[in-house]
């Protein structure tokens, strides 16, 4: 996990939206001088995760991309293209609510986003909530998801709504 910044600083994600993370991990492509995406890089990402880590199922649709794992509702990695404020570049963000699964798809998702930043040859940062990348200790991110109280949602359906409603609002 050496391309993962741990990150809680929301003045360095390029749309200066990302607050305190607390279910799970936020991630947005470091950006700078040739590290950004476009939409065939994004598809291409997501093809080489569907070979690498065998989801049981990808929803594409053009800028955003739900992976779910083991056919739970509680195990998706949520991925978008999103464009640079004041900018014609484009960056890869996602997030994964990883806390409502288990310690393990946390570990899942991380090396899922290690893998993306391998591909693109770009390190990425984390808001991770468990900490896991400051300590690195299972013992604590276990501890931090028995903890944690999940929120009641009427349906997953909802959440994703939700989530491409508020992308779509730009």
């Amino acid at each position: 996990m050496k391309n993962l910044i741990f990150s809680q600083d929301n003045s360095i994600d390029p749309n200066g939206a990302i607050g305190l993370q607390k279910c799970g991990i936020i991630f947005w492509q470091k950006t700078g001088f040739l590290r950004h995406c476009n939409q065939l890089g994004f598809q291409s990402i997501i093809t080489l995760i569907d070979k690498k880590f065998s989801p049981t199922n990808i929803q594409h649709n053009g800028d955003t991309c739900f992976i779910q794992f083991d056919n739970d509702d509680n195990k998706i990695i949520y991925l978008s293209l999103k464009k640079e404020r004041n900018s014609n570049h484009y960056f890869v963000y996602g997030e994964s609510h990883t806390v409502y699964a288990n310690a393990e798809f946390h570990l899942l998702s991380l090396d899922v986003v290690n893998y993306i930043s391998k591909q693109i040859g770009c390190k990425f940062y984390v808001d991770d909530a468990t900490r896991f990348l400051e300590h690195y200790s299972i013992e604590k991110l276990k501890d931090y998801i028995d903890k944690f109280e999940i929120p009641n949602f009427e349906s997953p359906d909802l959440l994703r709504k939700l989530i491409i409603d508020k992308q779509n609002q730009k």
